[in-house]
């Protein structure tokens, strides 16, 4: 007598999102809150994305779809990061991955917020992630932006591997939200520029993390961690 046993494979629903903040500016290294302003990257950060391309290349790695904020300083980066892939006629600009709005901090410093706006330095750097600064975004409204728009962009991607290049505030909104840290919680993990960041995007499942901060093609120099 055979007894047949009948096996129900689950078909596993996945997106690989790899998301990589944007090469070194001249913002960055001043230690200017930029927002939704921009600056130039350095030739630091050119050759950081120059060199993550060439990795890309040299793994043979492509990508179903990408996607770039709009701003200049993470367009920069992706067309250099995907140039020598051969894919840089695939970026979508795309605003919902633009760095939190600032508003009146834009273009300061910290210490020049401290001595102009001293009230706002103190909320800033409080950690409250209600605080909105004029003109600006709280941290809460950035999240569920970035929530919104990285799930839409990984449900129109099933089984398929994209690319994001944003901002860092981005990229620690979406470690947060997939490690439930929140958002009060003071930050205790750096994100590099350029640095490679790959989750996984399981339908109904939510986000899982699978790398986190390789910055293997370009580990010369100290990391700067100009964010709260």
């Amino acid at each position: 007598m055979t007894n047949d046993k009948s096996e129900t494979r689950v078909r596993i629903i996945m997106t690989l999102v790899y998301i990589i903040r944007h090469g070194e500016t001249e913002w960055n290294l001043k230690g200017i809150h930029q927002g939704h302003n921009d600056s130039e990257l350095t030739q630091k950060g050119k050759e950081q994305a120059d060199r993550l391309g060439q990795r890309f290349k040299e793994s043979n790695l492509k990508f179903n779809g990408i996607y770039s904020s709009d701003l200049g300083r993470a367009l920069d980066t992706a067309k250099r990061i995907c140039q020598p892939i051969g894919q840089d006629e695939l970026i979508i600009k795309t605003p919902s991955l633009r760095e939190r709005a600032l508003g009146v901090l834009e273009g300061l410093t910290y210490q020049e917020i401290k001595g102009t706006l001293p009230r706002d330095y103190e909320q800033h750097t409080s950690g409250d992630p209600n605080y909105k600064p004029d003109g600006g975004e709280s941290w809460i409204e950035t999240q569920d932006r970035v929530k919104e728009a990285l799930n839409e962009i990984a449900e129109n991607h099933h089984n398929e591997q994209i690319l994001c290049v944003t901002h860092g505030g981005i990229v620690s909104m979406l470690l947060r939200f997939c490690l439930n840290i929140p958002l009060n919680e003071k930050r205790k993990f750096a994100i590099p520029n350029t640095g490679i960041n790959i989750f996984e995007h399981r339908h109904e499942a939510g986000w899982r993390l699978r790398t986190w901060g390789d910055i293997s093609h370009f580990n010369e120099g100290e990391i700067l961690d100009e964010m709260l």
